[in-house]
């Protein structure tokens, strides 16, 4: 029998080296019959097989090859030619896109390396990334969570896998897991900085995550790898205006710099966004931040040269800056637009004594003819208006621009030029009442009558108040009704207090403020306020003493501790001026001294030599981490190492800063200041950084900036700046390892 079966395997032998695979898989299987533990015709029957393509028969044959001898070298090798082949054919499916018959050779290439077992090291890389492409397939199929089920797994296997950790992180993405998605889909990028497609889904998440900061920088990064990747185009215009709705938001209530931080983001994403550039005008000028308010407005109008609102406001800006030349012709410039624009009007009426604003021609009078000059009637010129009527006016435009606090600070002006001015008691009356401060609507509108008796705009000024004031309700006959522990005028005083405050009428603030104190002790916005309002009248140690009282009531309350300091400060400053005067005495003799020894030095009866040449400095900037990856971990602790190096004149204190000096995620240890840095010399100084275990993964930049002081009697200036990167990578979350079977 053994003879049979040896002629049958040698027939087979021969058929399988002259290509006739059909005749030789016959002869192998009558070989197998005589004698089935024949494990080198199984081998035989599966090359035969493999030849043909027929993969399922195939591994078939080698597993029943391997269950006859697992360590048969031959079995061993046939066995990973199938799974080659396999993960060759589900690449090419997965090509053309048929999802699922690349998961189905992909699922078979695995499971015949796990009957295996751990006969074989040869397959652990192939079988690593063929749970990548698994998971690719399955993305294909938007089988989401089988594809994180097959990406984890290469993960555990490989952590350095750029397209696991991308698809991985896309997967999570699509499956709304965002704050899973980033850590993956940084880790790509920090491996592969130019992959457009982890930046755009990075921003994704971010954007979805609610972090507008993150995806910003995402995107616009993706923009710089491909400015032509539509899909970005649009994730940044839904970004855009993201930031741009929270703007408006944060203007309407108020919160002027969130404000500012939202539109300079949708600025950065749309350069020409012509109305986020006219928001944030008018976010500056609400802070009263006018050089900003102006370049802004400027810009919008550039933009668009018919935006008669941006004119106006840009109008206001100049005055704020007192340019009121440039706030006339830029109001002139939205007349232009629209003749009738109230506001344009009011405000020039208010700055421009010379203006005189002509009405509206009807369709009828432009049809009129033209008369002659001899027949036209001359205008008088008018009247240079008075100083209060400036005021007054000028407050009326704030007041038409829904400037309310502004347009105060103008009618209060204008009473204190002339107290005896009833339109501006009376407007001043009309804003309290708007803003519901009926006790100071009350009194200026009483002010106003004790002036004119017969004013009735004060009369009904007044009769709107009385209107205006809530009826006290009926007391219970047989109850008495408990007096309140607030009285009801308390929260009055204390908004009337940071309304004097704001309109740096101070003396009535801190009255207003002793009012809420008087009614109750612990209200710790009235103590704040009190210290603000004697801290600009001068009156440090009672400002001081409110200061102490908010932090009795409340010890960590910042701005309290931050009042306190500016008062030191203010002291020291009082003291210096007082020091000033007296060193100006002393002024004239030490002038006298001074030129004296310049004399001297200039005839060389002093030897004296300061070198005039200015420091050169260069910086070397690395960072050490204790991992060796070449970037900082989250929890890790590294150093910033800096080589200063000048090949210049001598520099003294050398400080240095770094910008931004605080950074979310970051710890960044102040270094000691160098004492010297000589001509030719070099300081290498480290800086200790450390991450948080929660830090987002990023790409962080900061700007180096030396300061020091050159020559014998320099001062304190700036030497070099100079920008240095690094990166930040998070804590990745440990996929589960399974083992094989």
């Amino acid at each position: 029998m053994n003879a049979i079966k040896e002629a049958h395997y040698n027939l087979g032998i021969a058929y399988l080296e002259a290509g006739q695979y059909n005749r030789a898989v016959p002869e192998f299987e009558a070989a197998i019959k005589l004698d089935p533990n024949f494990v080198g015709a199984h081998c035989a029957l599966c090359r035969a097989y493999l030849e043909q393509d027929e993969l399922e028969k195939a591994g078939t044959a080698i597993t029943e090859a391997l269950k006859l001898d697992a360590n048969h070298q031959p079995a061993l090798l046939l066995s990973g030619t199938i799974t080659e082949a396999y993960q060759d054919k589900g690449k090419a499916y997965l090509d053309d896109k048929r999802y699922t018959e690349a998961v189905a050779a992909f699922q078979k290439a695995i499971t015949l390396d796990a009957d295996l077992g751990d006969s074989s090291d040869a397959s652990d890389a192939g079988n690593t990334y063929v749970y990548v492409h698994l998971g690719a397939a399955y993305i294909g199929m938007k089988a989401y969570q089988e594809a994180i089920a097959a990406l984890q797994h290469a993960i555990a296997q490989d952590a350095d896998l750029v397209d696991a950790h991308y698809n991985l992180g896309y997967a999570y993405v699509e499956q709304g897991a965002y704050d899973q998605a980033i850590p993956h889909l940084e880790r790509a990028i920090a491996i592969a900085p130019h992959l457009k497609r982890a930046h755009y889904n990075v921003a994704r998440a971010y954007r979805e995550a609610g972090n507008l900061e993150a995806a910003t920088n995402a995107v616009t990064e993706t923009l710089r790898l491909d400015a032509n990747y539509q899909p970005a185009h649009q994730l940044a215009d839904t970004i855009k205006q993201a930031h741009y709705n929270n703007g408006i938001t944060h203007l309407n209530d108020e919160r002027y710099s969130e404000a500012v931080t939202a539109f300079q983001n949708a600025i950065t994403l749309d350069t020409d966004f012509v109305t986020a550039h006219y928001n944030l005008g008018l976010a500056y000028l609400k802070m009263e931040t006018y050089p900003r308010a102006v370049s802004s407005l400027e810009r919008t109008v550039t933009l668009d040269p018919n935006h008669k609102a941006a004119h106006h406001a840009l109008a206001l800006a100049y005055l704020g800056q007192q340019e009121l030349g440039k706030a006339r012709d830029a109001a002139r410039e939205a007349l232009k637009l629209d003749p009738n624009y109230q506001p344009v009007r009011s405000f020039l009426e208010a700055i421009d004594p010379s203006y005189t604003p002509l009405p509206i021609p009807s369709v009828s009078e432009t049809q009129d003819a033209t008369p002659s000059a001899s027949e036209r009637p001359v205008d008088p010129q008018p009247d240079a208006k008075s100083r209060q009527e400036m005021h007054y006016e000028l407050g009326t435009a704030y007041l038409d621009s829904q400037m309310s606090a502004e347009a105060i600070a103008e009618f209060q002006k204008a009473i204190d030029i002339d107290p005896d001015f009833v339109p501006a008691y009376v407007s001043l009356g009309a804003i309290y009442l708007e803003m519901g401060q009926l006790d100071d609507a009350e009194s200026a509108a009483t002010a106003a009558l004790k002036i004119d008796a017969d004013s009735e705009p004060a009369r009904q000024l007044l009769e709107n108040i009385e209107q205006a004031r809530p009826v006290p309700p009926e007391p219970e006959p047989t109850e008495p009704t408990p007096t309140p522990t607030d009285p009801p005028d308390a929260k009055q005083d204390l908004e009337r207090g940071f309304v004097f405050l704001n309109n740096r009428q101070y003396d009535q603030a801190a009255a207003a403020f002793k009012r809420v104190i008087k009614t109750d002790a612990n209200s710790i916005e009235a103590h704040y306020g009190l210290g603000q309002a004697y801290l600009e009248i001068g009156a440090f140690d009672d400002a001081t003493v409110a200061a102490d009282a908010v932090l009795r009531l409340n010890p960590n309350h910042n701005q309290a501790r931050e009042l306190l300091q500016v008062v030191k400060f203010a002291r020291n400053i009082e003291r210096n001026r007082r020091i000033r005067k007296k060193v100006l005495s002393y002024a004239a003799i030490l002038g006298i001294i001074i030129v004296a020894v310049f004399v001297a030095i200039r005839l060389n009866l002093i030897p004296w030599s300061i070198s005039s040449v200015p420091p050169n400095a260069s910086i070397a900037a690395a960072l050490e981490e204790p991992s060796g990856n070449g970037f900082l971990d989250a929890g890790e602790t590294g150093r910033i190492r800096l080589t200063i190096t000048n090949s210049g004149g001598t520099a003294r204190n050398i400080q240095v800063r770094f910008e931004p000096s605080s950074i979310a995620g970051l710890r960044l240890k102040k270094p000691a200041p160098i004492p010297k840095l000589s001509r030719n010399s070099e300081e290498t100084i480290r800086i200790s950084v450390t991450a948080d275990k929660n830090v987002k993964g990023r790409n962080q930049k900061l700007q180096i900036q030396l300061f020091g002081k050159t020559g014998l009697l320099g001062k304190m200036e700036p030497i070099l700046t100079q920008d240095f990167s690094f990166k930040i990578t998070p804590i990745l979350q440990k996929p589960t390892s399974q083992r094989r079977k």
